[in-house]
């Protein structure tokens, strides 16, 4: 297997390990310290992993096997059931494209929040990294959608990682996101209305 350094972001909750099949492991408080960690990193391949995911035995062999793009595991819940939110947007723009990669188990994508990620380390600083002050909990879609407007990125539904939904961010940090352009315009008014609500719901 591929020597890969896994990049752990956030709050560790208790009693987390290291996260199973990683050469080496660093930990991060954000995302917005992802680019110093990857020129740390002495491996070709980074693994970004939300600490509040848990990976199994099989998710990262499981990404490995599409190393070839950025690789997003399939986020899903304690019952094993996909989290529709933390999944982003899938690239159907092209129907002949969209079939091909389906035949070849993977889904293109235009961006998604960062879960479990596999990227090479070339790629990840060629671009610059999240910004959690300005976009917030939208940090990670709006960086991958810069990341895969550079190389398209899959998801690879038979690699697991457990996750929570994402959380939903201020709505000052979806109106910068949707300006950014990593979002079309019904993802946009959908995302800012979600934010909206959220803050009132979060006054009463």
């Amino acid at each position: 297997m591929s020597e890969v350094t896994a990049i752990v972001f956030g709050p560790p909750p208790p009693g987390a390990g290291d996260p199973p099949g990683a050469t080496a492991t660093l930990a991060l408080p954000h995302l917005g310290a992802l680019a110093d960690a990857c020129r740390r990193a002495a491996t070709p391949l980074v693994w970004l992993l939300d600490a509040a995911a848990i990976a199994s035995e099989q998710t990262l062999p499981t990404l490995l096997e599409h190393q070839d793009a950025p690789a997003a595991s399939l986020p899903v819940d304690a019952r094993g059931a996909p989290v529709a939110a933390a999944i982003g947007r899938i690239d159907d723009d092209d129907a002949d494209a969209l079939l091909e990669r389906v035949s070849e188990r993977r889904v293109p994508l235009r961006h998604t929040p960062v879960t479990s990620l596999l990227v090479e380390v070339r790629l990840a600083v060629a671009v610059a990294p999240p910004d959690p002050p300005r976009f917030g909990a939208y940090a990670g879609t709006e960086w991958t959608a810069r990341l895969f407007a550079r190389q398209p990125g899959m998801l690879v539904p038979a690699s697991l990682v457990e996750a929570p939904p994402p959380a939903t961010g201020a709505p000052a940090h979806a109106l910068r996101t949707a300006r950014a352009g990593a979002w079309r315009r019904g993802e946009a008014m959908r995302e800012t209305y979600r934010a909206v609500r959220a803050l009132a719901g979060a006054g009463r």
